[in-house]
């Protein structure tokens, strides 16, 4: 017995070691293989697309607004479409990830519930329920007052110049419904709390979905239901509870009449893949220390029809919403687990302009939506083309104007309704904000900063 003991403690102080060794190799190897660097889109040149105004039916060809029961319709062939793309991702992992593997093992093995990172923003914890989550140890809180002021005044100036309201949509995070160990901090809730209230003082409406989200884990709700165990992102389950929320916010607040089938869950068919996706955070430990997540996606069981667009990608699609509105083939890819993204199949993508358009909308109005979003959006802004008339979703990362372009496209696009939609994380995020004037001049600044340096001095 004594034997054994000594054996084992032997094995774990040399994959420790082994660890450490790795360690080192890891912090150039995320640089080039890491998920941020594999999956960040290019910046695309700045385009101005002003859509067409395709014709909306007439009240008269609408059925009236009320409670009606929608038609249900043969989900044959919407089966049939997510069959085809049964997942085939190689669980082989890429010889490039092998020491990521194992690196992520050894740890495991040693029961480390913080995996540190080359980048202290990508820290690795442990939650108490096995999910992970990024957790930056050097970080410092940061004051959010010139951030809502500059909402605050881009929010006024949309109002007063094409009379759109502006909704800011907060959407929480897993420490939402989880809390971190012991001796680590995230300020990303309380970054969220002030950026809301100076909103609030403004005169700025706004919609915090963290409520609703606390309200389910005390109901029971596991975090790995609402969120991924492995990503950031939120899963379809999470997706459509931000859903149902931002739903009761239009009936009460804009005037919407929402039928009940569509936000009732139970009116929705759910497909689950199982052990498919490594998300942001495993990609940064491995599979052998993260585990795998499985993908479940919705699609309504009542008649839908869309044309959805992606003008600057070459992107049409039209028929109901699984047909449209999700992309099953990306879990068809022949990509290693570290390369791929199945939760793009969600509106394909974070692409810096789609547009989806409802041909069968159950509202007179047939309200265009222009959504300002982060990457939870692509989960999100299909459901809610299920009661717009059209969404227009822009990805602002990918925006390179300042505030005079944004609202150029605001022109254009002239919206009935403008949501912006951050998670907590988000609000520091100066590339989401490029259409504010200090995070534009802050950019600029620090080019300009570059370009300083890479000049040699003539003295």
């Amino acid at each position: 017995m004594t034997q054994r003991r000594n054996t084992c403690t032997a094995v774990l102080f040399l994959l420790g070691i082994f660890g450490a060794v790795i360690f080192l190799f890891v912090g150039a190897l995320t640089y080039t293989c890491g998920f941020m660097e594999a999956a960040r889109p290019s910046r695309s040149d700045h385009q101005v697309f002003a859509p067409s105004h395709k014709a909306l039916r007439t009240a008269s060809a609408i059925k009236k607004s009320g409670l009606l029961s929608l038609p249900r319709v043969s989900m044959d062939k919407i089966d049939a479409f997510i069959a085809q793309a049964e997942p085939s991702l190689n669980a082989a992992l890429d010889r490039d990830y092998n020491f990521i593997e194992l690196y992520g093992a050894s740890q495991k093995l040693l029961g480390r519930q913080i995996v540190e990172d080359v980048e202290p923003m990508y820290t690795v914890v442990r939650l108490a329920d096995g999910s992970l989550t990024f957790a930056n140890p050097d970080a410092q809180q940061v004051d959010m007052t010139v951030r809502a002021k500059e909402m605050v005044e881009f929010a006024q100036r949309v109002e007063e110049e094409y009379q759109a309201p502006v909704l800011y949509i907060q959407a929480p995070s897993k420490l939402t419904m989880s809390s971190l160990p012991e001796g680590i901090c995230d300020y990303s809730d309380d970054e969220a709390d002030q950026f809301l209230a100076l909103l609030d003082e403004g005169g700025v409406d706004t919609l915090d979905l963290r409520p609703a989200f606390r309200q389910a884990a005390e109901e029971g709700a596991a975090l790995d239901e609402l969120f991924f165990r492995t990503d950031h992102h939120w899963t379809a389950a999470g997706a459509f509870l931000g859903f149902q929320t931002l739903a009761d916010k239009l009936r009460e607040d804009y005037g919407y009449t929402i039928y009940k089938e569509i936000t009732d869950p139970d009116h929705y068919n759910k497909y689950t893949f199982k052990d498919i996706f490594l998300g942001s955070q495993g990609k940064r430990v491995g599979s052998a220390y993260a585990g795998l997540d499985d993908l479940e996606i919705w699609s309504p069981d009542f008649q839908s029809d869309f044309t959805y667009t992606v003008p600057m990608n070459g992107i049409e699609r039209t028929g109901p919403f699984a047909m449209s509105l999700l992309f099953p083939e990306m879990l068809a890819s022949d990509e290693s687990l570290y390369l791929a993204n199945p939760y793009t199949i969600y509106s394909g993508g974070d692409f810096l302009l789609s547009r989806a358009v409802n041909e069968v909308s159950p509202y007179p109005w047939g309200r265009r939506v222009l959504v300002l979003r982060d990457s939870y959006g692509c989960a999100f802004t299909p459901f809610l083309s299920i009661i717009s008339g059209e969404v227009i979703a822009i990805d602002p990362r990918l925006f390179n104007g300042d505030q005079e372009d944004m609202m150029e496209y605001v022109e254009w696009l002239e919206p009935d309704l403008v949501f912006i939609l951050n998670t907590t994380g988000s609000l520091r995020v100066d590339e989401l904000f490029p259409y504010l004037p200090t995070a534009r001049a802050d950019a600029l600044e620090a080019k300009q900063l570059e370009r300083e340096k890479a000049i040699p001095s003539t003295r």
